[in-house]
């Protein structure tokens, strides 16, 4: 029996995306990103969708610029929200 899942909307997916870089894993039991973070989920998930870690990571941290160093959290960040956009299990 094959078993077939649903893909998320990209809506969903955009909001989905918006609540990793805001922090759901820190903050137990958060649901909903902040209005900061979902304005920015269109953006996070055009460079989500790239598979480009350092420039992900670069967007979260903020820097805005790869040549700089992203933070350790933010990379982690960016490594996750790939695999959920790729459809890993987590």
């Amino acid at each position: 029996m094959t078993v077939v899942v649903e893909a998320p909307s990209l809506p969903e997916l955009e909001q989905r995306l918006a609540l990793v870089v805001c922090g759901e894993n820190t903050r137990p039991g958060k649901t909903r990103a902040c209005d900061s973070c979902r304005k920015k989920g269109g953006t996070l998930l055009r460079i989500t969708s790239t598979g480009a870690a350092d420039a992900l990571a670069a967007a979260i941290c903020g820097t805005g610029d790869r040549r700089v160093k992203t933070c350790d959290p933010c990379r982690q960040k960016a490594m996750r929200m790939i695999r959920i956009y790729n459809g890993e299990t987590e």
